[in-house]
Formats: structure tokens, sequence, C-alpha cells
């Protein structure tokens, strides 16, 4: 048996105390929950979302008003090229800090498959800022996170092309989206097959990241060799 190797994603201990006990989910069912809430009533879904490791973390739970998309709130086309990525399941999500840290704003698409070198997705105008790209790739192996395209690497500003090789040798990244109100906006993904720290060791995973870097939010996360990672839901700000 191999042992079990410490994952390079894993969630800090909560500093926060939360206001009641919360249930624990994988971060791709709790994403999954909220998508489908949101495919039915229109409305972004109330719901928790948690950590997808063996160990679990409490995520944080939203109310109605926090998670409800305006009525009269218009759509952005997110359309992310992705080549080399045939058979790559993508999601798009939200989640946006708010003045009480326990109760972020949470939205989440359903998840698409990459059809002819990319995949769409309508957002809300209002569900841009915070939104982050989740990539789950067929050749990877057992990882113990869900793969985050990188919206900016430490010492890139907005507008930089992003070379993977480059990419590579950073440790510092963000993957929230600074937001926007454009009807449509186009952000092309390079996705490459890498080796990464898996559970019980190496494994093939996924290295993703803009071709150009974007106007970001906060926070900068440890990434692995460009390659970022989440078990939890990240809360942007």
């Amino acid at each position: 048996m191999h042992p079990t190797v410490p994952n390079p994603f894993a969630p800090p201990a909560p500093r926060l105390a939360r206001k009641a006990p919360l249930a624990a989910a994988p971060l791709a069912a709790g994403l999954a929950g909220m998508a489908a809430l949101a495919a039915v009533t229109g409305l972004a879904a109330a719901g928790t979302v948690a950590a997808a490791a063996a160990t679990t973390t409490p995520a944080p739970t939203t109310t109605p008003t926090t998670t409800a998309a305006r009525a009269d709130d218009g759509t952005t086309r997110v359309v992310l090229p992705i080549e080399d990525c045939r058979g790559c399941r993508v999601q798009v999500y939200s989640a946006l800090a708010t003045d009480d840290p326990a109760e972020p704003r949470l939205w989440a698409s359903l998840e698409k498959r990459v059809r002819d070198g990319k995949v769409a997705f309508a957002v809300p105008h209002s569900r841009t800022p915070g939104m982050q790209v989740v990539v789950r790739a067929p050749w990877e192996g057992h990882t113990g996170y869900d793969t985050n395209v990188v919206f900016r690497y430490a010492g890139h500003g907005a507008g930089d092309v992003v070379d993977t090789e480059v990419a590579a040798t950073r440790s510092r990244a963000s993957s929230c989206f600074e937001g926007t109100s454009r009807d449509k906006v186009t952000l092309p993904v390079v996705v490459r097959r890498v080796q990464v720290p898996g559970v019980h060791g190496p494994v093939a995973g996924t290295l993703a990241h803009l071709e150009t870097t974007t106007p970001w939010l906060s926070p900068m996360r440890r990434a692995h060799e460009g390659v970022l990672g989440q078990q939890d839901v990240t809360v942007c700000r």
C-alpha cells in the first residue's frame, strides 16, 4: 500500500466560529446541488459547500437574501476556448465575500463538457465578480482536489500574456475574476497534463490558466508548480 501524501491544497483550519453546526459535503456535489437549484428556479442555490477530501472542513452557508439573483439582472455569455482538453468537464461558480464572513454570496452553473475546443456559460452580471472556473480532465488521477483555472499569477498584471513554462514556476495564484457587466467575454484557457502529488503518490493532474491575465480579486493562494487546486470553495474579496 502507498502511504498517504499530504495534499498541497488542503484548506487551513477554520478561524471563524460558525453560527451553527454545518454538514460537510464534497465540493463537486455541493456545486452540483447549487447549480441544479439555480437551473430549476432561476435563482442561485442556497446550501452548504465543503471540502472534497477524506477529512472535510465546514463551509459557509448562504441565505436567500444573499444568493437570489435579481430578476432584472442581465447575463454575460462567458466563452472559454480550451484546446487539447477533449472530454474535459468544466463548471463555473461565484463565491463573493459579504459583510458577514459566514455568509458569502454563492452561485454555480451546471457542469458542461468541452466541445469543439470550447465551452460557454450564461452568468448573471451580478455573479461575475468572484467567478471561478473548475476543470475536471479525464486523465486526472486521485488528486484529492478540483483544479482551478488561474486568472492571475503573482508577478503578472492585467493584460500580461502567460507562457505555460513560466506558469509552472509560479507558487502563488488567484482563481477569482474581478467581474464584468459586458454581454460577452471570451477567456482563452490553457490546459496541460502534468504530474502532481496525489493522495497516494504522484499522479496525472492538470495545469490550467488563462492565456492572458485578467483583472482579478484576492485571495492569492498557494500553487504547486503553477497548479491551483481546491478542496473547499474559495471565497473571493
